[in-house]
């Protein structure tokens, strides 16, 4: 996307010369976004190095605003930061020759059409680089170029300044008359007065105008109201805007803050921009009755610069000169473009073509009265009415071998399509002729077929009824074939299962032999591991049995040794619990002892689980 800045359209190379920069022309106002919108053009003149640039980024801001949310409210802050053309403090010129911002902007107007808007910058005028005609110049091309004419002016309106307008607009009563249509010239003027000294004026929302009227009201001196006349008689409306001093930092410095600008200049240059590009307010440029389409622009301008430089000792007689020219020129090439629209109509619902040269001519004839009578219903002025009328009249014998040549090959290609027709149906006789005949063959082939399909489906009856006896046969042995395989299982599965009962019965008597086995070699087992009875003689001790062994030495709970065993006395005694071999032992100093069918040691748990 292309970077939004100001670029220059018509460059000032020296004294009474101007050139158009015709690239930049075509992207600004060729751009098909924008081509065949009407155009407002808001253009701003004055003296040099009077903030000229600087007041127009605030139009910058607005329609940046507005093209992208068009109901938001435009508000001017303390964060906000005006960008647009460049300006510079200081006393040397920034802006030569004239600079039109690169975007066109598209906002709506109060019908809610969409209208573009061009923004454009001009060198400043009356400085020591510039003369006297030249800056005449600069300041009709500002004119002319405008519909919103934006006059930039310090302090307060005086007679000399109103004077610069004299150079070029005395002539515009006889301007007008000239090109004709129901406005002025010009459009819009706007007088922008800077540092004005009158508080009260600037102070009340509508100062400007009040003080502007008031300055171009009548006086007494006739050749100050020839010029206040002048004026009134060139441009349809008139505004005055009056601002207080920016604040230090615009005047001496660089700045475009809105936090570093005096809060009442901010307040005006709202009022300013939101007055002079409302909705209401928005008007495309128009040249006598012709309205400016944005592609009209590039050609406006080309022809302007160079009239002013064949003319550039007579301002005035060049705008009159340029605006003649290019009011015609538009209103013929807006004309042939309806007329060529009308005739492409024509053609298009007659696309066989006009059968005679004098159908075609009639058609022609009334496309052009057409035209015709809405140039005479919009231009009021007889003699360009008929210049037009006759540059129109030529353009459409310029063209006519166009429609004659399309009229003649829609004819040919009538004639071709009428031929191809007739070949067609010729062809398709042909075809059905051919088609016929054949039929016919196809019904005896097919006749022809359905015997031989029924001699076909005949056999095949034949041959499925042998093959479905064949098939009973073959299930009947297949039955039968089971039958007895299922018999011969069966007593397999008998004789299987005897056997398997046998060995069942072998290996239950084989287990419990095995098990009674196991069971006696473990009781040997535990006979032969059982621990040697250490006998210790102990006084005798009768009155205690069993529940006393006394002494040092160890007992058993066997209890087959009976109470006046040698237990009584103080013996030690062991005792095997049976069944699975597992043995308790107490030895002599009263510890518990348990071991397992092996010998070895276990614990007392596993013992009581297998006594």
């Amino acid at each position: 996307m292309t970077k939004a800045c100001a670029l220059q359209i018509v460059e000032h190379c020296g004294e009474n010369v101007f050139k158009v920069k015709k690239d930049n022309l075509r992207k600004i106002y060729g751009d098909e976004r924008v081509a065949n919108l009407p155009l407002v053009v808001l253009c701003i003149a004055g003296a040099a190095r009077k903030g000229k640039s600087f007041m127009l980024n605030f139009f910058v801001d607005y329609l940046t605003l507005k093209e992208k949310f068009p109901n938001k409210q435009w508000t001017l802050n303390e964060t906000t930061q005006l960008n647009g053309f460049e300006f510079q403090d200081g006393e040397d010129r920034m802006t030569l020759g004239m600079w039109a911002w690169n975007h066109v902007f598209i906002i709506e107007n109060d019908e809610g059409k969409k209208i573009a808007v061009s923004l454009i910058d001009s060198q400043g005028t009356f400085d020591r680089g510039t003369g006297y005609e030249d800056c005449s110049t600069i300041f009709a091309m500002t004119s002319m170029f405008s519909s919103i004419m934006c006059f930039n002016v310090f302090n307060d309106l005086q007679e000399d300044k109103l004077n610069d307008f004299t150079a070029f607009i005395q002539h515009g009563n006889k301007i007008v008359e000239n090109i004709g249509g129901p406005g002025k010239l010009f459009q819009n003027l706007v007088f922008i007065i800077r540092d004005f000294q009158h508080i009260r004026r600037w102070e009340d929302e509508n100062g400007g105008q009040k003080y502007v009227e008031k300055i171009l009201g009548d006086v007494s001196n006739e050749g100050l109201q020839k010029v206040r006349d002048n004026m009134k008689e060139s441009y349809e409306k008139m505004y005055g805007f009056v601002f207080p001093h920016p604040g230090a930092k615009v005047a001496y410095e660089k700045t475009s803050k809105i936090s570093e600008m005096d809060p009442s200049f901010v307040v005006r240059a709202k009022q300013m921009v939101e007055t002079l590009l409302s909705k209401k307010n928005l008007q495309a440029k128009r040249l006598g009755s012709s309205q400016f389409l944005c592609k009209d622009m590039a050609e406006y301008v080309q022809m302007c610069v160079k009239c002013f430089n064949d003319n550039h000792k007579f301002a005035p007689k060049a705008v009159q000169t340029v605006n003649r020219e290019f009011m015609i020129n538009l209103e013929v090439k807006r004309a042939i473009e309806t007329y060529e629209k009308q005739m492409d109509q024509a053609f298009a619902s007659r696309k066989t073509g006009f059968q005679t040269a004098a159908i075609l001519s009639q058609v022609i004839g009334d496309k052009f009265k057409t035209v015709k009578e809405q140039i005479e219903n919009r231009i009021k002025d007889q003699n360009i009415r008929f210049e037009i009328v006759e540059n129109i009249k030529d353009e459409i014998k310029r063209i006519f071998p166009k429609y004659q040549e399309k009229n003649a090959l829609l004819l040919e290609n009538e004639k071709k399509r009428l031929d191809l027709i007739e070949k067609q149906r010729l062809h398709q006789a042909e075809l059905s002729q051919k088609a016929a005949e054949a039929a016919q063959q196809k019904r005896e082939y097919e006749l022809q077929q359905e015997r031989v399909r029924q001699e076909y489906i005949r056999r095949e009856a034949e041959t499925a009824a042998q093959r479905q006896r064949e098939k009973v046969e073959y299930e009947r042995k297949q039955a039968k074939l089971l039958e007895e395989i299922e018999k011969q299982r069966k007593e397999d599965e008998r004789k299987r299962e005897e056997e398997r009962k046998k060995q069942v019965e072998e290996t239950a008597k084989i287990q419990a032999l095995l098990a009674k086995l196991e069971l006696e070699n473990e009781r040997e087992r535990a006979r032969s591991q059982a621990p040697s009875v250490i006998y210790v003689p102990q006084p005798p001790n009768f009155g205690y049995g069993m529940s006393n062994f006394g002494g040092g030495g160890f007992v058993s709970d066997m209890s087959c040794f009976g109470s006046s065993g040698y237990g009584s006395s103080g013996s030690a005694m062991s005792n095997s619990s049976g069944g699975r071999g597992y043995t308790h032992t107490v030895g002599k100093n009263g510890g518990n002892y348990y071991h397992g069918p092996d010998g070895r040691p276990c614990s007392r748990q596993t013992y009581n689980n297998n006594r």
